[in-house]
């Protein structure tokens, strides 16, 4: 009996803490500043390649400060860099395009820093996986452009760390913010080369419902 009390009272506690919480939903857009490197290195004499973010957010509020935070983003990422040889110069382009699920753990401290009630500043952190969709590279030569699939020397997985912020200004029916992450890879993206990963730093906009 005191068995089935206490797994009645933790069934309770859990729809209680369920109903209180918020689920807040929302979309989001952004652009991708990436490079790969060896683990421990920003970059390796790369330029910064740009790309882009398209994704929904789900943001579990089960606390007055804590929330859990995950997203389903489909984002273009890879390395830029030049060639020269003796007809000139070659521009290489790296492409991978990925299907992206973090997982993060977020704390708003509008209170803690004296902010009313219409602005939310967060800080938050935690994995990411990503999915390979394609994988490419484009071969800039005197005007010509050449593009290669390369998935067969890709990696299809992809995993890291992400660390970053949000500020948002609160409307009575939603939550426009702007955010800012650093996503650090810790898998080998490349099957030739080992050492590579991908480095991202992302700025986004979005609205939350």
């Amino acid at each position: 009996m005191k068995t089935k009390g206490f797994i009645l009272s933790g069934l309770l506690i859990l729809v209680t803490f369920t109903l209180n919480a918020q689920i807040k939903f929302g979309i989001k857009e952004g652009i991708n500043l990436s490079t790969q490197s060896e683990l421990g290195l920003l970059w390796d004499n790369n330029d910064i390649k740009t790309g882009f973010t398209i994704g929904a957010t789900f943001d579990y509020r089960f606390h007055s400060v804590i929330s859990l935070q995950t997203e389903l983003n489909y984002k273009t990422e890879g390395s830029a860099y030049e060639v020269r040889e003796s007809s000139g110069k070659k521009g290489v382009d790296i492409n991978y395009d990925y299907y992206n699920v973090p997982l993060l753990l977020k704390a708003r401290l509008n209170n803690q820093l004296g902010l009313s009630e219409s602005w939310l500043v967060s800080f938050y952190g935690g994995p990411y996986y990503s999915y390979l969709n394609k994988s490419e590279s484009e071969i800039e030569n005197n005007g010509t452009t050449t593009v290669t699939n390369i998935e067969d020397d890709a990696n299809e997985s992809d995993y890291g760390m992400i660390f970053g912020g949000e500020v948002s200004r609160v409307f009575s029916k939603g939550e426009l913010y702007l955010d800012l992450r650093y996503e650090m890879g810790l898998n080998d993206i490349s099957v030739i080369d080992e050492d590579l990963r991908n480095k991202v730093i992302g700025i986004g906009i979005g609205y939350r419902f």
